[in-house]
């Protein structure tokens, strides 16, 4: 069962029956057949990003409305950049649904390197589809998060074009990358926009 929460939309204009159509397309592309996609339209541009869960065999994923959004035209839906970040979403559920992903943190627990790496490989796989993917943005999102190295951007090329990794492929990346990467280690690690939004008063 494909679910999208919430049923009605008040602070964004998405054509909720096109959004729709590019959940079930996105859930198809990846090969998920039972997942619930809550968006959170209080989040529009420049705030992006996603997470993605399973829990008791279904897929969870959380998105931000900016995620979604036309940059031109605010709080428009834009059906490129949209079924990108929805399919990409999709494919590290279905990640998570594979044996070699069953010792992979929850969403709360990834570090940023690992969260770079991961989603650097969704993107890389959503590019092969032939969907409008925006590599640099990737590329610079994966020098962020991994380091400003020859080590990160050779660790880009082979997620961007890998097929089949496993968690601990991806854990593995993001050591190799910390061992050169000359910045000071972060002291903390960064709490998730879904966590710090469930913590927000209500109203």
């Amino acid at each position: 069962m494909i679910e999208v929460r919430p049923e009605e939309l008040t602070l964004v204009d998405y054509d909720l029956v096109e959004l729709r159509r590019l959940v079930d397309e996105a859930a198809a592309r990846a090969g998920v057949a039972d997942v619930v996609v809550e968006i959170d339209e209080g989040l529009p541009l420049p705030i992006t990003g996603f997470t993605a869960g399973v829990t008791d065999g279904r897929g969870a994923i959380w998105i931000s409305g900016g995620s979604l959004e036309n940059g031109r035209y605010p709080r428009t839906l834009h059906p490129d950049h949209a079924a990108v970040e929805l399919t990409a979403a999709m494919l590290r559920v279905a990640d998570r649904m594979r044996p070699g992903f069953a010792d992979a943190p929850a969403e709360e627990e990834l570090t940023d390197r690992d969260r770079a790496a991961w989603e650097t490989w969704a993107y890389g796989r959503c590019a092969r589809m032939g969907m409008a993917v925006r590599e640099q943005r990737s590329r610079y999102a994966m020098r962020l998060y991994q380091g400003f190295t020859d080590v990160t951007d050779a660790a880009f090329e082979r997620l961007w074009a890998a097929d089949d990794l496993t968690w601990a492929d991806l854990a593995a990346i993001g050591e190799q990358t910390a061992a050169v990467d000359p910045r000071p280690p972060t002291k903390a690690q960064r709490t998730s926009m879904r966590t710090q939004r469930a913590k927000e008063p209500a109203g």
